[in-house]
């Protein structure tokens, strides 16, 4: 055909870049769309605005879970980009709603503020008896602030930023393209959204002082602060190497999660590395004999670890 794109017209303005084109005609498709496209299995719809895309898969009809991505993945171009938590949700088969990004602009855009909001008036999220929240970092953000859209649902979020609004947080350093956006727009401070929340799982590491001074702005009895001590900003990938994360979001989820079980499965940090890490990296110059101690405490575990692994092998 006349208007078929040439080879030559399809290469990149960077020899190692891929074009949009190359991308699908290359790299294995999305386990999603896999599900979705016309003859797959799967109900749903993918919608593509100009800086959000929303993916949306109908699965189990009374439980839906809300998730947003994290700054990480606003420059993911790959064509098997995924939404955040996508295979966890799927496989315990609850209906999702991702939404994607092309920006680190934390949401601050009013196509994603009206599509909610269209989504709302349209009643799209009365089907549902339970609706989840979730993400993490500038996700953590958007989930803990479009929860109130739909009052009572529980949200998830692992160090998350409250807002980025100078006036509120003028000791904000991080997130220069964040900060400059538009933050007199809806939905722009979660210290206000989580009060409309049922339950708000808030993950986070109480030493590292700028994660921590956001949290501490979300209150009321709603609020479950969970600390993930030495984690830095790396909340969920602590659980997921203790091999908690599962059994922690599941009782998130459900709204059955306390603080008694939660740190009971935090106890198996002591044989972690980033933990013992974090430990000395904070207390080395300040209390070197704990320090020292910790990392003793540290090799003893990990060697009982070792001996009832193999034990058990046995």
């Amino acid at each position: 055909m006349a208007e078929d794109l040439s080879k030559e017209q399809l290469k990149p303005e960077h020899p190692d870049r891929k074009t949009g084109y190359e991308r699908i005609l290359t790299d294995p498709a999305p386990p999603w769309f896999v599900e979705l496209y016309p003859g797959g299995d799967g109900t749903g719809y993918f919608q593509k605005l100009e800086r959000h895309s929303i993916l949306f898969h109908q699965r189990y009809p009374k439980r839906l879970v809300v998730s947003f991505d994290n700054i990480a993945n606003a420059n993911d171009l790959s064509f098997a980009r995924e939404p955040w938590g996508w295979k966890f949700f799927r496989d315990e088969g609850w209906s999702h709603m991702g939404v994607f990004v092309r920006t680190k602009a934390w949401y601050r855009d009013p196509e994603i503020i009206s599509y909610f909001e269209n989504k709302v008036a349209e009643g799209f999220f009365d089907r549902f008896d339970q609706v989840v929240f979730a993400g993490a970092s500038m996700g953590g953000f958007g989930a803990l602030t479009f929860s109130a859209h739909v009052p009572g649902a529980h949200v998830i979020a692992f160090n998350p930023q409250t807002t980025l609004d100078e006036r509120l947080v003028p000791w904000e350093t991080r997130y220069r393209f964040g900060r400059v956006q538009d933050w007199d727009l809806p939905m722009s401070d979660a210290a206000q959204t989580v009060q409309t929340a049922g339950k708000a799982y808030v993950f986070y590491d109480p030493f590292f002082d700028l994660d921590r001074q956001q949290v501490q702005r979300l209150q009321g009895d709603n609020v479950m602060l969970l600390k993930t001590w030495f984690s830095n900003h790396f909340a969920a990938p602590m659980l997921r190497k203790l091999d908690i994360l599962k059994p922690v979001m599941l009782g998130a989820m459900d709204g059955s999660l306390d603080t008694v079980g939660y740190y009971k499965m935090m106890r198996a940090r002591r044989r972690l590395p980033m933990y013992i890490r974090g430990i000395e990296a904070i207390g080395a110059e300040r209390h070197p004999d704990l320090a020292a101690k910790a990392r003793q405490r540290f090799r003893r575990l990990r060697r009982q670890a070792m001996a009832e692994k193999e034990r058990d092998a046995s």
